[in-house]
């Protein structure tokens, strides 16, 4: 019976350090304008939503690279976004517009990951928009690349 107790204060002293963790975890991503509500992400919570894992040639480096991390549809819908139009804003303030209908249309992905690593800022992250360029010839273009906003760090909906 003793034993018994202390696994389940055990598990219970896990499930209280993992809720801190999260709740204390730094913000990474800002999604304001036609949302619910303004939303903050950290990297913990954006990494609880379904991963998309994909290995893309862009001009940024020399070889395919794979990038992983949630759709950037699943990230609009838990945020309760809404409007026709995304301004992607970077760490530098890079700001690109860009139409809602991509999230819908292709399989973007705000990733995270780059081959396997957690990307810092140095590396182009904590996060990097990215489209499926292997998968779509349509998007091998210039504006199609400039939405690939690297060191993303708010979206504003309008």
């Amino acid at each position: 019976m003793l034993r018994a107790c202390v696994l389940l204060l055990g598990l219970l002293m896990a499930q209280l350090v993992s809720a801190a963790e999260a709740s204390t975890a730094p913000t990474i991503l800002t999604i304001t304008g036609q949302v619910k509500s303004t939303e903050t992400f950290s990297l913990t919570e954006l990494d609880k939503l379904p991963q998309k894992k994909m290995t893309v040639q862009i001009p940024w480096y020399p070889e395919p690279q794979t990038f992983e991390g949630p759709l950037l549809r699943d990230v609009l819908k838990l945020a309760g976004a809404k409007g026709k139009l995304m301004k992607l804003q970077a760490l530098n303030d890079y700001v690109i517009e860009v139409p809602m209908g991509d999230a819908e249309k292709y399989d973007v992905i705000i990733a995270s990951r780059l081959n396997g690593k957690t990307m810092s800022v140095r590396e182009k992250g904590p996060l990097f928009v990215m489209y499926p360029f292997d998968r779509h010839e349509e998007l091998r273009k210039t504006d199609y690349f400039r939405r690939c906003a690297w060191q993303l760090k708010q979206i504003t909906l309008e």
